[in-house]
């Protein structure tokens, strides 16, 4: 049993590590962070960049490419203080499937939301092959995900998540793999309830599997405010705490037609969000 509960156990590993990146070239961003102008009419968050506050140059970007009729195409993630593209990958559309490498995919439902995630490690045993699948409510936000292995017949893990006044404020997990519900992960999350930005994508502590194509793919509704603080932990297979970890979100600023274009994260960060520590910005794709 407890070497089932390994790849369970590296899901979040992975999702607990800070992102040790620094999108763009090194330059300042032009329009620097934090000015007022507009940015257009139904806009999607392309870019999200992490900056150094000294002097607004971009130190990593994880950027989505949008083609004319506003359809994902490529993820890439950029080093500029290596100037080395680390991440890519492409979306390629085949009915209700994006796949995102030769061993990842993504299905969809009618409404085009992702309703399930697909992946094998290099090995390709059937052990190795992993599924997550997604529910949602009858408002369209995300309600649980459970992720499967491959040749195993029940869940490694069902995640719920609980929604109050349109803002995810908790996410949890438990494994039956011991024959009763054994708590591997929890969430709560805050928020400022003036804090309001248009367009703007799902915060998932959770969300290993997608975070780097998130803004690219339909994984439910986002909470109404903007994210605050989050507090994640994670526990070992004897159910002890493994790990504790809070992450805070303040200094929001916003373009005059009210998207968020930069914001500040200070504590901890979860692998499971495309966020970065420190300031970071945001740009937009308007069709």
């Amino acid at each position: 049993m407890k070497k089932l509960l390994l790849p369970l156990g590296l899901i979040f590993i992975l999702s607990a590590c800070q992102k040790e990146l620094s999108v763009e070239d090194g330059t300042p961003i032009i329009p620097p962070p934090g000015g007022t102008g507009t940015i257009g009419n139904n806009c999607k968050l392309q870019q999200i960049l992490a900056i150094n506050p000294a002097n607004s140059a971009g130190l990593y970007s994880i950027y989505t490419q949008f083609n004319s009729a506003g359809v994902a195409t490529k993820v890439e993630g950029f080093d500029s203080t290596t100037s080395t593209m680390d991440f890519e990958a492409s979306f390629i559309y085949t009915g209700d499937t994006i796949r995102v490498s030769p061993v990842e995919l993504f299905l969809t439902d009618a409404q085009k939301r992702v309703k399930a995630f697909h992946t094998v490690d290099n090995s390709g045993s059937a052990i190795d092959s992993a599924y997550f699948a997604y529910a949602y409510n009858g408002e369209g936000y995300l309600i649980s995900k459970t992720a499967f292995l491959v040749g195993i017949p029940f869940p490694l893990a069902v995640f719920t998540y609980t929604w109050s006044g349109g803002n995810l404020v908790a996410v949890k997990a438990v494994s039956n793999l011991t024959g009763s519900d054994q708590k591997v992960f929890e969430a709560s999350l805050e928020y400022d309830g003036n804090a309001v930005a248009k367009n703007f994508i799902p915060v998932y502590p959770d969300g290993i599997e997608s975070s780097l194509y998130i803004m690219g793919l339909n994984i439910g509704k986002p909470s109404r405010n903007l994210v605050k603080k989050v507090v994640a932990t994670t526990y070992d297979e004897n159910g002890n705490v493994d790990s504790t970890l809070t992450s805070t979100y303040s200094d929001y600023k916003y373009s005059s037609d009210g998207y968020l274009i930069e914001w500040t994260v200070g504590g901890d960060l979860l692998g499971g969000s495309p966020f970065f520590t420190g300031r970071s910005a945001f740009k937009y794709y308007c069709p």
